[in-house]
């Protein structure tokens, strides 16, 4: 593997469908153009953020024209594209139903896929990760010849800032999420090399963020929506994440995933690896970005217990609507 990694920088200050296209666009023609990722008849899962219900103006969720920006470039390659998810407390059709991204999908003729059939195995074999607690992949995951991580910048009140690894936690079933939260309860520096390992593990090809108008304070979900007005891509995630930490008037020695990074000898962690073919870090500085007041990143005992049966009454209703349709 290379150990120099592109981060392309593009301005985008609106969400107007003809702005975000050419952004997205040249964003990804700096890495080499989408035909560098995606082939005939390959299999193309988008992973936006689809936290929570909430439309796109509230900037939980990766907006619509951001995600249809991408689909349309790997259905231009030749690319069967599906749109996945697993958020926690909804199906990924819900949710994408509020943020409007089920709307692009109907245009498109695309599936938006709930990503909770985990499966055995990896789409790379970790390597500096190997030794690190790690949750099962969604099959969807496994079998998609190309992943596009499509994030939200957000603050996040658990992990100081989510983006490129983050985002990859979705690929994850929603409710196993509530058990490894408990899991690793003891500290959001052992989350995040559980958050490294999905990273190595998926491997996804692309990373494109929707920083457009993201989100400060207290996020993921009850922050304050913040317009920065770019588009970043980049062929590694945890790459992106540390531009990131330039862009914004933060310390990378705050950010969890990228110590940890650095403390496993992930050369993306490093910005002396990155190479910027579009604008520079100081040219997309942000000067003013409210930070997140950190709280603990374990769930309780109860709150893993609630989950566990939500997840399990669900289950029950979905095999009665089977079995009463067959009647």
């Amino acid at each position: 593997m290379s150990n120099t990694f592109s981060v392309a920088i593009q301005r985008c200050t609106t969400y107007q469908a003809d702005a975000v296209q050419a952004a997205v666009e040249q964003a990804v023609n700096l890495l080499g153009g989408m035909r560098a990722f995606v082939k005939p008849g390959g299999l193309v899962l988008i992973k936006p953020n689809l936290l929570f219900a909430r439309p796109p103006e509230a900037a939980v969720t990766t907006h619509p024209a951001v995600v249809e920006a991408v689909a349309r470039l790997a259905l231009d390659c030749g690319g069967r594209v599906v749109i996945g998810d697993s958020p926690p407390l909804a199906s990924a059709k819900r949710v994408a139903e509020m943020a409007g991204i089920a709307d692009v999908a109907r245009r498109w003729n695309l599936t938006v896929v709930d990503l909770n059939r985990p499966a055995p195995g990896h789409r790379r074999p970790p390597a500096r990760t190997a030794s690190a607690a790690s949750p099962s992949l969604d099959r969807t995951v496994l079998e998609a010849d190309v992943v596009i991580n499509v994030p939200k910048l957000k603050a996040h009140q658990q992990m100081f800032l989510t983006c490129g690894v983050k985002n990859l936690f979705g690929c994850v079933k929603g409710r196993r999420k509530a058990y490894w939260h408990f899991k690793l309860r003891h500290g959001p520096d052992l989350f995040a090399e559980m958050l490294l390992a999905l990273y190595e593990r998926i491997a996804s090809e692309l990373t494109i963020v929707d920083a457009v108008i993201g989100m400060e304070g207290m996020g993921p979900g009850s922050g304050t929506p913040k317009p920065l007005g770019l588009i970043l891509a980049g062929g590694d995630a945890l790459a992106v994440d540390r531009a990131v930490t330039e862009i914004l008037p933060v310390n990378w020695r705050d950010h969890y995933v990228i110590r940890a990074a650095r403390q496993r000898g992930f050369p993306a962690a490093e910005l002396e690896s990155l190479h910027f073919p579009g604008l520079t870090p100081a040219e997309a500085r942000v000067e003013a970005f409210q930070l997140p007041e950190i709280a603990p990143i374990g769930f309780s005992l109860t709150h893993l217990i609630k989950g566990l049966a939500r997840s399990a009454a669900q289950r029950v209703k979905r095999i009665r609507a089977a079995e009463a349709a067959s009647r």
